[in-house]
C-alpha cells in the first residue's frame, strides 16, 4: 500500500513551553508589498520553458504577487539570522560556498530550502531540543515563487524559536533590497547558509541523513509503479564494500538519468545538472544535494501522472548508515525506475 503522510502542523511557540520571548527581537514575518508578477518555474534564463495550466500551480489567484526578489530578500534574512547564531556560539570563519552555474527552477530552490531545515534539525539535536517534521509540498508540475516565500517564513520562524531558546538577544540587521534575482541566485545563497549551518553543527551532513532522503525517493518511485500498475520484480543489489561518496554521487547521477528519461517521455523540460558533478573530491554533502535534485525532479512526474495528493513522506531518522547503504539503495531504486519502459 502506498504510504500517504499527512502534513504536520509547523512548530508553534506554545509547543516548547514558556519561552523567554523577550530575549530575542521578534522577526517580522509579514509580507510587505508586491514588487512584481510571480512566474512559476519558468523564472530562469534557460531556453527551456515549462508549460503548465493554472491548476498546476498553488493558489493561482492569490491577490499578492510574490517575486523571486522577495524570496531572495527573505533568504538574506535567513543568512543574517544564522550569522547571529554563529556569532553567539563563537564559530570560526566559515567556508565560502562555490557558486553553482546552472539554469535551475524554483522547485530546485525549494529542495535547497528543505536542506536548510534539515540542518536546523541537526542543530536541534546537538542542543537536545525537540525535532519535528520538515514540511513537504504536494507534487506540482511547476512551483510558484510564493511557495518559496512561504518556506522562508518556516525557516525564519524556526530560527526565531532557536534564538529564544538559546537566549540570543541580538537582532539581525535588515537585508538590502533585491533586484532581478533568479532561482540560481537564491539557490547559491542557500548554499552558503547550508555551509554556515554545517560549521555551526561542527560537521557536514552524514550518510544517515543522505540515506533518509534516498528513502523518500524510494517511496516516490514506489508510488509511480503503483500508479502505472507495474509489478515490482526488482530486488536490492549486493552491497558494495568501501563505497566512497564519489561512487554514491555517480550512482545518484545514474538514477537522475532514469528520472530525466521519463521526463522526456512526459514532455517535461529537463534541467542540466552537469554543474553538480564534483570537480575535486566528492563529499557526503554533494550526494545529499544531488539526491535533493532527484526528489525535485520526481515531483513534476508525479503531477503528470495525476498523483497530486501523493505527498513525499517526511524523512525518518536513521543512525549508523554508511555510504555503502546509500549506494545500495540508489542502485535498487534505479532498477525500479527501469521497469517503466515509457510514459
Amino acid at each position: 500500500m502506498i504510504r500517504r503522510t499527512l502534513l504536520l502542523i509547523p512548530f508553534c511557540l506554545a509547543a516548547f513551553g514558556p519561552l523567554a520571548l523577550h530575549a530575542a527581537e521578534p522577526l517580522d514575518l509579514l509580507y510587505d508589498a508586491p514588487t512584481g508578477t510571480a512566474t512559476p518555474d519558468a523564472t530562469t534564463t534557460s531556453t527551456s520553458t515549462s508549460t503548465s495550466s493554472p491548476t498546476d500551480t498553488a493558489n493561482p489567484t492569490a491577490p499578492v504577487a510574490i517575486t523571486l526578489d522577495d524570496v531572495y530578500a527573505q533568504a538574506r534574512r535567513v543568512e543574517l539570522e544564522v550569522q547571529q547564531l554563529t556569532e553567539f556560539e563563537d564559530v570560526p570563519t566559515m567556508e565560502v560556498a562555490e557558486p553553482v552555474r546552472a539554469d535551475l527552477l524554483p522547485r530546485h530552490v525549494w529542495q535547497k530550502g528543505y536542506a536548510i531545515l534539515i540542518e536546523l534539525q541537526v542543530f536541534r539535536r546537538r542542543h537536545d531540543l525537540p525535532v519535528g517534521t520538515v514540511r513537504s509540498v504536494e507534487p506540482l508540475r511547476s512551483l510558484d515563487p510564493a511557495l518559496l516565500f512561504e518556506q522562508t517564513q518556516y525557516i525564519l520562524t524556526d530560527l526565531a524559536i532557536l534564538k529564544a531558546r538559546l537566549g540570543v538577544t541580538r537582532a539581525a540587521p535588515p537585508p538590502p533590497p533585491a533586484v532581478n534575482k533568479r532561482p540560481i541566485d537564491v539557490y547559491n545563497l542557500y548554499s552558503q547558509v547550508a555551509l554556515d549551518l554545517q560549521a555551526l553543527n561542527r560537521d557536514e551532513i552524514g550518510a544517515s541523513y543522505v540515506f533518509a532522503e534516498v528513502m523518500r525517493i524510494f517511496e516516490d518511485v514506489n508510488a509511480l509503479l503503483y500508479r502505472l500498475g507495474l509489478e515490482d520484480t526488482t530486488f536490492p543489489p549486493e552491497k558494495r564494500v568501501d563505497v566512497t561518496p564519489a561512487q554514491s554521487l555517480a550512482a545518484t547521477f545514474e538514477l537522475l538519468a532514469e528520472v530525466q528519461r521519463l521526463q522526456r517521455d512526459a514532455g517535461i523540460p529537463r534541467t542540466d545538472f552537469s554543474a553538480f558533478r564534483n570537480r575535486d573530491e566528492a563529499r557526503s554533502t554533494d550526494v545529499f544535494n544531488l539526491v535533493g535534485m532527484v526528489l525535485a525532479e520526481l515531483q513534476p512526474l508525479k503531477a503528470h501522472l495525476e498523483l497530486r495528493r501523493e505527498i513525499t513522506p517526511p524523512a525518518e531518522y536513521y543512525e549508523g548508515k554508511t555510504p555503502a547503504d546509500v549506494d545500495q539503495l540508489l542502485i535498487w531504486i534505479t532498477r525500479k525506475l527501469r521497469l517503466i519502459r515509457s510514459l
